[in-house]
């Protein structure tokens, strides 16, 4: 009963004598916000999609909603942005506190090789990395690329890159210490194919291929 007691003493303190609280903010007033708050610090861009809630977090005072927004930027470039916002109870109002981006992630602007084609071009770079202490070189891709995007404020002209994973097998020639003649070894790893939007190309970043992180298989 004391438990009940001090709740319901600390909620009547909250409140001004007389006043009752305005009804929690519903998810359109927060989706209103959000737009409402693109519009203020981004001008130049344009919101074309918000989704939610995904989520909703509500204490004594405050509520937080989160969602995610598609938003086109001024250079025509998109990104999919989670987004928080936050109510607080001050006396008998609920006033809006913040939103926030939280997280943003650049969407493909840029259709991925097919997978045929990205392993025929990342075959090509390892064979042409000259791992001289393995033999006959295969390249197998793992699951579907992940996109991604230079940080640039150039949005335009940024790389742009798809992640593979990948596992590259092979067999040791016993001409260097890295590997033993006949046995099986593989170099699980992870490569990104760079885009060259003037030869409208696909290349492997030469840095990702490492012939020392060959293991042999048990």
């Amino acid at each position: 009963m004391r438990t009940f007691a001090t709740l319901g003493l600390a909620c009547f303190l909250l409140v001004p004598l007389g006043a009752v609280a305005q009804p929690a903010p519903a998810w359109e007033a927060a989706r209103a916000a959000i737009i409402k708050d693109y519009a203020r610090q981004q001008p130049g861009d344009k919101v074309l999609e918000v989704t939610g809630p995904h989520n909703r977090e509500a204490i004594l005072i405050a509520i937080r909603y989160y969602g995610a927004t598609l938003v086109q930027r001024a250079d025509g470039s998109r990104t999919r942005d989670k987004v928080v916002v936050e109510y607080r109870l001050v006396g008998s109002r609920w006033e809006l506190e913040r939103v926030k981006v939280y997280e943003s992630q650049a969407q493909a602007d840029v259709t991925a090789p097919s997978a045929q084609e990205a392993q025929k071009i990342l075959l090509a770079a390892w064979q042409g990395a000259k791992c001289e202490a393995f033999d006959n070189l295969a390249v197998a891709i793992a699951g579907e690329p992940r996109y991604q995007q230079e940080d640039s404020a150039d949005r335009a002209n940024a790389k742009r890159w798809y992640v593979y994973s990948v596992k590259v097998s092979a067999k040791g020639n016993g001409k260097f210490r890295l590997s033993e003649d006949g046995a099986a070894y593989v170099n699980a790893t992870q490569n990104r194919l760079l885009w060259n939007p003037a030869q409208r190309s696909w290349t492997v970043e030469a840095r990702h291929l490492r012939c020392t992180g060959f293991s042999k298989k048990s």
